[in-house]
């Protein structure tokens, strides 16, 4: 069934229930006030065959339906609106199919008005399902040659075979979590080493994250100058030229270590540096245009981990990263970063630039990644 269609039959199945069920409705409608004659004598058995191939497609669509709920790849706002669609779905065909009984056994008499306001009920809870239907098709992009809005700092994507924001997942956007942590909070993170590139890891696309910027000693804005030394980690290519320049305090050093380990960790679908610099508290969000995960567990179980089975070939890269800080224990980072790579579900090559940002909170000696939003598009190079 897979095969038979991207990503399965159910869409095809979808128009013959609700356009026969729908039709059947009408044709009901009309036997009520058509004057007596042949039109109306003809439609009757048209409205009842219609009715009977509705109530034959609603079980293979239902059936269908299930198989693509619990395998084409979502996220957890494209989940939400696909378990609403699968809450009208079900009901609605059993009401159909209900229908259909209702009339078998009455076939020998005309249907009458109460019959007729049944089959337009279910007509309407067709449309309603219809509509979700088309909503997660065509809002969320669930089942197309496209990206559904996804989750996690950095890039977009569609989860492939993977659990995207989990089979059953929930995902509370909207609900933006504050710099502000919980008040039991975690034991601080050890201050990290960098955690660098695997040895030979080509770079020579320069959109690679560096080692750090420098930084105004005004504002504490990190900026990179063109002439002040670069410092790249061990076997990395730095053959573009465009690495940015080694940050100017430890504080600095310590927050591109933590965006350079996330880079490594969402290529290599490794959840250990997210476990590492982030801080599990319970407003804990990472948003991602329009998507979003919730808990520390959400992020790393049900994006960060099934990412190297959804895109085996992943490269991402932050860049023209700028840091800020707010005080001692508050700073936020913003950068420039791109994602290419190769859909393992579609084929679909992947080539996206787009915007990060990351907030810090220092917890002892540690800084800890409290919170990210990031939105990316098709890039236009």
């Amino acid at each position: 069934m897979e095969n038979l269609i991207e990503p399965n039959i159910h869409p095809i199945l979808v128009h013959f229930t609700y356009a026969l069920g729908v039709s059947a409705a009408l044709a009901y409608i009309g036997t009520l006030f058509l004057p007596a004659g042949r039109m109306r004598d003809n439609l009757r058995p048209a409205a009842d065959w219609m009715l009977a191939l509705a109530s034959v497609a609603v079980i293979a669509t239902i059936a269908a339906g299930f198989q693509a709920y619990y395998s084409v790849a979502h996220d957890g706002p494209s989940h939400e609106a696909m378990t609403t669609h699968r809450n009208w779905a079900v009901p609605s065909g059993l009401a159909l199919l209900a229908l259909a009984a209702w009339r078998w056994v009455r076939r020998a008499s005309a249907p009458g008005t109460l019959f007729t306001f049944a089959a337009v009920i279910v007509a309407g809870l067709l449309t309603v399902t219809a509509w979700w239907g088309g909503t997660i098709v065509y809002k969320y992009g669930l089942g197309v040659q496209s990206l559904p809005e996804a989750s996690g700092p950095g890039h977009d994507h569609d989860h492939g075979g993977g659990s995207e924001s989990g089979q059953g997942h929930d995902n509370a956007d909207g609900h933006h979590g504050s710099a502000t942590s919980s008040p039991e909070e975690p034991e601080p993170a050890e201050a990290g080493t960098p955690d660098s590139k695997p040895a030979g890891h080509d770079n020579s696309d320069g959109h690679h994250g560096s080692a750090g910027n420098s930084s105004s000693a005004d504002d504490q804005d990190t900026h990179a100058g063109p002439d002040t030394p670069t410092g790249v980690p061990a076997g990395h290519d730095n053959s573009d030229g465009h690495h940015d320049p080694l940050p100017a305090s430890a504080d600095e050093r310590a927050i591109l270590d933590i965006i350079n380990a996330v880079e490594t960790g969402w290529e290599n679908g490794n959840g250990e540096p997210f476990r590492t610099h982030f801080q599990d508290w319970d407003g804990a969000r990472y948003f991602e245009s329009g998507g979003g995960n919730t808990g520390l567990d959400d992020l790393v179980e049900n994006h960060v981990e099934p990412e190297k089975d959804a895109i085996p070939d992943l490269d991402l890269g932050f860049s023209n990263i700028h840091i800020h800080f707010e005080g001692d224990n508050f700073a936020w980072a913003v950068a420039d970063t791109t994602v290419t790579g190769t859909l393992a579900s579609s084929g679909e090559r992947l080539d996206r630039t787009g915007k990060q940002t990351m907030l810090f909170r220092k917890i002892g000696t540690a800084w800890n990644v409290v919170h990210t939003h990031s939105s990316s598009r098709a890039s236009r190079r």
